[in-house]
């Protein structure tokens, strides 16, 4: 067996925990399935695969959840994972290199978010998260969105590993979101009461008034969480900013949203920035520095939302030529985008506008010559 655990935190998880399971099963891990009151069948499904099933009484705070999942664990380097999650890829050779020459180090995982579209599970974004660990050096803090903590307090160096898993967490029904991101936005508010001087919170109370659609209460949260003194290369300060950026353009903002330019030298080499940028400036109408800033996002790495560097400026390039009149240029770009349905219907639409107008007018020429 590797000296690993695998530690899990679940509450009726009884239709996503045995895919979870599965797929850590080949590699040797101990799991640890810590339950925080099942009603549904998840226990019982976590005893197929699990070396440790262990009752924890949910207290509304993730973290003493995880770091009892810790404490109960054989192993001290340990492998977070969610129920929502399983493994797509793995390298146990990385691991062990990892834990013999990078011990003080916190491994980071890629993670691949994927949502429902048109009846099956597509790739909406890729985020990366702190997952493997040595617990005599790390713990959990924070009741919601917890975050690794030094136990010692000194700052941690990040290793991105190989692995990558598969989330689905976010795929779920209307219902089921706005009660999820309620109960975190409820716990995030309880958090904030002991630490309102933290922007990482006000930073996840905006993601959560986002999603439940609440933009203007976003926008409050996000301006308070940009005035602090931040760093411009964490990611989460990043995500901040283009998330309060396309919160003020769907509150109909986009001339507030355009004192981003005063921030572009921070963040101009983030692509979801350089992306939300050309949708201020064609929300301005301000075309042709829109088209410059698509032009640019092309071709940059990957954002954190999926096709910020592709499809996604491509087809916005192909809406604003399509006002400008250029039909040839908009359908170039809309072939470019195959896959993307909003793309591949407007150039359905402009391919048959065209070919009726050139019926009309062969049919008039017709006419003009009898």
């Amino acid at each position: 067996m590797q000296p690993i655990s695998v530690c899990i935190i679940a509450k009726n998880e009884e239709s996503r925990i045995e895919q979870c399971l599965s797929s850590l099963k080949p590699y040797g891990f101990e799991i640890v399935v810590v339950d925080t009151g099942s009603t549904d069948r998840t226990k019982e499904i976590a005893a197929r695969y699990a070396d440790k099933v262990l009752d924890f009484a949910w207290c509304d705070d993730f973290s003493a959840a995880r770091n009892y999942s810790l404490r109960e664990a054989s192993n001290n380097w340990i492998f977070m994972i969610d129920c929502d999650e399983s493994v797509k890829y793995l390298d146990l050779e990385e691991l062990t290199y990892f834990r013999k020459h990078l011990a003080d180090s916190v491994g980071s995982v890629s993670r691949e978010n994927l949502v429902t579209e048109n009846g099956t599970l597509t790739l909406n974004n890729t985020d990366y998260t702190e997952r493997f660990f040595d617990r005599r050096l790390y713990r959990y803090t924070g009741i919601i969105h917890e975050q690794l903590t030094p136990i010692r307090g000194h700052e941690f160096p990040n290793y991105l590993l190989k692995t990558t898993l598969l989330h689905t967490g976010y795929d779920m029904t209307d219902a089921e979101r706005d009660a999820k991101y309620q109960r975190n936005y409820n716990l995030l508010l309880k958090q904030l009461e002991q630490d309102s001087e933290n922007p990482y919170l006000y930073y996840q109370l905006g993601k959560s008034c986002e999603i439940l659609k609440d933009y203007s209460r976003a926008c409050e949260y996000y301006d308070k969480g940009l005035t602090f003194d931040l760093d411009p290369e964490l990611a989460y300060v990043q995500a901040m900013v283009v998330s309060y950026g396309n919160a003020l353009l769907c509150t109909g903002n986009a001339g507030t949203a355009l004192g981003f330019e005063g921030i572009y030298e921070e963040f101009g080499n983030v692509t979801d920035f350089v992306y939300l940028m050309g949708n201020i400036y064609r929300e301005n109408g301000m075309y042709e520095q829109a088209l410059m800033q698509y032009q640019k996002a092309v071709g940059m790495p990957p954002g954190k939302q999926n096709g910020t560097n592709s499809f996604l400026p491509v087809y916005q390039s192909g809406t604003i030529l399509e006002t400008l009149g250029d039909m040839d240029s908009a359908i170039a770009c809309y072939r470019q985008c195959t896959g993307f349905t909003p793309a591949e219907e407007k150039l359905t639409a402009l391919i048959n506008a065209a070919n009726k107008a050139a019926n009309e007018r062969t049919a008039t020429s017709d006419t003009e010559t009898n």
